[in-house]
């Protein structure tokens, strides 16, 4: 197995983790806020922990979306160089892009890692006896699976500008009507 088919394989298996991650996350945020807007409205009453709950699960889902992204060259990114370049520059180019990309992921990771460092010695509570800095701890995991998956982008091609641009692929098979 090359080199590149291994990387593609991992980074399918990464992007498989973080859709299943997402996922959860967006039906826990839908399910606390419905039953937030059902209490409210139908007994008068609401749950004290959701609101804190729920500024977690967006916080926790944005930089897990920034991940995704980055993961499937979805990043904002100005590009105006790779169509006018040789293959080979452009290569090299996108390579060089892609490590600075993780460099500056990684240092955000660590700065935001003593952001948390300081959420810890505070103890202070979020919701429900979740301390803050567990909350914010997805900061500089975010960061960091950013880092990784601009190390990955970094290995592999850099992909076609119709591909950064398409619409992602649909399990829907061949003849289907889906448009």
């Amino acid at each position: 197995m090359s080199l590149e088919r291994s990387l593609t394989s991992l980074n399918r298996q990464l992007e498989d983790l973080e859709s299943l991650l997402l996922t959860g996350l967006l039906l826990a945020l839908i399910g606390i806020g419905l039953t937030q807007i059902v209490m409210r409205n139908a007994f008068g009453v609401a749950l004290p922990w959701a609101d804190g709950a729920m500024r977690g699960l967006v916080l926790w889902l944005a930089m897990l979306a920034g991940v995704v992204a980055a993961g499937r060259f979805r990043h904002i990114r100005i590009d105006l160089l790779s169509n006018l370049l040789p293959p080979l520059l452009n290569r090299v180019l996108h390579t060089l892009v892609m490590l600075v990309t993780a460099v500056v992921c990684l240092v955000m990771a660590w700065l935001s890692l003593r952001i948390v460092g300081l959420e810890f010695e505070f103890q202070s509570t979020a919701f429900l006896g979740v301390k803050t800095w567990m909350v914010q701890i997805i900061v500089p995991i975010g960061f960091s699976l950013m880092a990784l998956r601009f190390v990955l982008g970094a290995l592999l091609p850099p992909p076609k500008l119709e591909q950064a641009f398409a619409e992602p692929e649909t399990s829907a098979g061949p003849g289907s009507s889906m448009q």
